[in-house]
C-alpha cells in the first residue's frame, strides 16, 4: 500500500546490481509507473562520491595503482588497491565517510516525496570497494555495515541479474572491465545474505517488469 502524495518519503526501491543489468532502463519505467498513479517520485543516482578519499586517490594515481583508460571512447577509471596492503583498508574507511556524506545529500535530504527509486545506492558502492581491495569480508565487518547504516530497514532491494554473457551482448565495451566477473559473484553473494529479492532479467522485458511488479504487490 502506497502513501498517499505530499507525504514524507514512505516507500524505499533501490535497484542494484552491476552495470549492464538493465537498472537505468527499468528505475526509468518504475518511476512513470509511479507517476501514473499520481505520486511525487524522486529517483537517486549515487556513485563515485570521492570527498575525504580524493588525497588518497591522487598519492595511487602517481603510483599507478588509480588510472584512467580511455575504451570505445569512454573515459574508464581502474582501481587496483588489492595488493596495496593497508592504503586498501584506508580506502575502504574513507569511502565509508564519503557514502554517508552522499546518502545525507542526495537521499536523506531530498525533498519529501512518496517513493524513492535508487538506481545507484550505498550498496553499489560496497561492491565497487569490495572488488577493488580483495576485501570480501567487508560487508560482515563493523565498517561494512556502516556503508548502509542511514538507510531504512523498510528499504525494497532489488537485485536486478543478468548473466555475464547478456552483459557483454548488450554492453560490448563492459568485456574491458576486469572486475565486471567479481562484482557478478558478490552481489549474488550478498543479496543471498541480505536477502534480497533477485530479479531475473535475461528474459523478456515483459518479463521483468511482472517480477518487480509481484515483488512489489502493485498491480499494472
Amino acid at each position: 500500500m502506497l502513501p498517499a502524495s505530499g507525504r514524507h518519503t514512505q516507500k524505499f526501491i533501490f535497484l542494484t546490481g552491476v552495470d549492464g543489468v538493465g537498472k537505468t532502463v527499468l528505475s526509468r519505467w518504475l518511476s512513470a509507473f509511479f507517476l501514473n498513479q499520481g505520486l511525487h517520485v524522486q529517483t537517486v543516482w549515487s556513485r563515485f562520491n570521492n570527498y575525504t578519499s580524493k588525497p588518497l586517490l591522487a598519492i595511487t594515481r602517481l603510483t599507478g595503482h588509480n588510472r584512467y583508460e580511455t575504451i570505445s571512447g569512454k573515459k574508464v577509471g581502474f582501481h587496483d588497491f588489492q595488493n596495496l596492503y593497508v592504503f586498501r583498508e584506508i580506502f575502504a574507511f574513507l569511502q565509508m565517510i564519503d557514502v554517508n556524506v552522499a546518502t545525507w545529500q542526495k537521499i536523506k535530504r531530498g525533498s519529501p516525496c512518496d517513493v524513492v527509486i535508487g538506481e545507484r545506492g550505498p550498496w553499489d558502492t560496497l561492491v565497487d570497494v569490495m572488488a577493488d581491495t580483495n576485501l570480501s569480508n567487508l560487508p560482515q565487518t563493523w565498517l561494512g555495515k556502516l556503508y548502509t547504516v542511514q538507510m531504512p530497514n523498510s528499504v525494497e532491494m532489488l537485485l536486478i541479474d543478468r548473466t555475464y554473457d547478456k552483459i557483454i551482448h548488450t554492453r560490448p565495451e563492459l568485456i574491458h572491465d576486469i572486475h565486471l566477473q567479481t562484482r557478478l559473484e558478490y552481489y549474488r553473494t550478498l543479496g543471498e545474505q541480505q536477502g534480497w529479492t533477485i530479479i531475473d532479467n535475461n528474459g523478456s522485458f515483459e518479463s521483468t517488469q511482472s517480477q518487480i511488479l509481484k515483488t512489489l504487490h502493485l498491480n499494472q
